[in-house]
């Protein structure tokens, strides 16, 4: 029987791939018992913060803060050994259809997936998504904008737009997919007020240059793109202010999603599909 699996995720990823990783070891730790330990990688998919700068402790979960350098060479053990050594703990790697040990580790969605597929013939199968809770700080600080912007009374409108050229995701930093995502919102009249939430100076200047009743956060636009600036990913300022964005953007009354946030499934009925319209936005009665 297991009694502690230690997890990792690639240090490019941010902040929902791990959670999705501690997610799946979950059902595996429930149906097992074991205690579950995550390898948080300090490093650029997170703009280098520690996980305590950014996020509240998670339950029956250890957090160890690893460097960027750290990680990659444990990544490297992961991927070509069959077991590895951690602060003075023997680690067996376990991957798809190996065997289960006291003391092992599973790296990234592979491993993860593969240890909750071993409980399918079990009553345990899954476990509710864990929600991403802010350190506490940061919740302090949302709690002010909530009060102060009056959040609950607008639309939130969430614009990622992606840096990379192929990982489906659209909009791309492409001055035609920018313009196109802004197409479709501004259908929504000028007076609906509305709360911003984009790492695209453009895009946060162009709605806001038609929305006159709306609010963001302070930011800054320091990473040059093909068009316009965006909010650098190694800037720990601006993912501190990203989770304090998301915090409000969950209490606004509807939300207007492209690209994706995170805990979006906990609001799920707040989502408004397009076209998005007045109609859609359920303020007509209101105004």
């Amino acid at each position: 029987m297991t009694k502690d699996l230690y997890l990792a995720a690639p240090p490019w990823t941010g902040i929902w791939h791990r959670f999705r990783v501690i997610d799946h070891a979950r059902v595996f730790a429930k149906h097992t018992g074991c205690k579950l330990h995550f390898l948080w990688a300090v490093s650029h998919g997170v703009s280098n913060c520690r996980f305590e700068e950014l996020l509240s402790p998670i339950p029956a979960v250890q957090i160890f803060n690893l460097s960027e350098a750290e990680m990659d060479g444990l990544e490297q053990q992961a991927l070509n050994s069959k077991s590895l050594d951690f602060r003075d703990r023997k680690l067996e790697i376990y991957r798809a259809g190996g065997k289960i040990a006291k003391q092992m580790f599973a790296f990234d969605f592979d491993g993860a997936r593969a240890l909750e597929a071993t409980t399918a013939s079990s009553t345990v199968t899954t476990v509710r998504p864990l929600q991403v809770i802010p350190a506490a700080g940061l919740c302090s600080k949302a709690g002010r904008y909530i009060r102060e912007l009056q959040i609950p009374q607008r639309v939130g409108i969430r614009v990622r737009v992606t840096e990379c050229d192929i990982d489906g995701r659209k909009p791309r930093r492409v001055q035609a997919e920018l313009d196109d995502a802004i197409r479709s919102i501004v259908r929504i009249p000028w007076y609906v007020p509305v709360f911003l939430v984009t790492d695209s100076e453009y895009i946060q200047q162009m709605l806001a240059s038609h929305f006159h009743d709306s609010r963001y956060l302070p930011k800054r636009f320091t990473e040059r793109g093909k068009v316009g600036h965006y909010v650098s990913r190694l800037d720990k300022d601006g993912m501190q202010s990203f989770l304090i964005e998301v915090s409000c953007l969950l209490k606004c009354r509807k939300i207007i999603n492209i690209g994706g946030f995170l805990n979006q499934d906990s609001v799920a009925g707040k989502i408004i599909p397009p076209p998005w319209k007045l109609e859609t936005v359920g303020l007509r009665r209101a105004l």
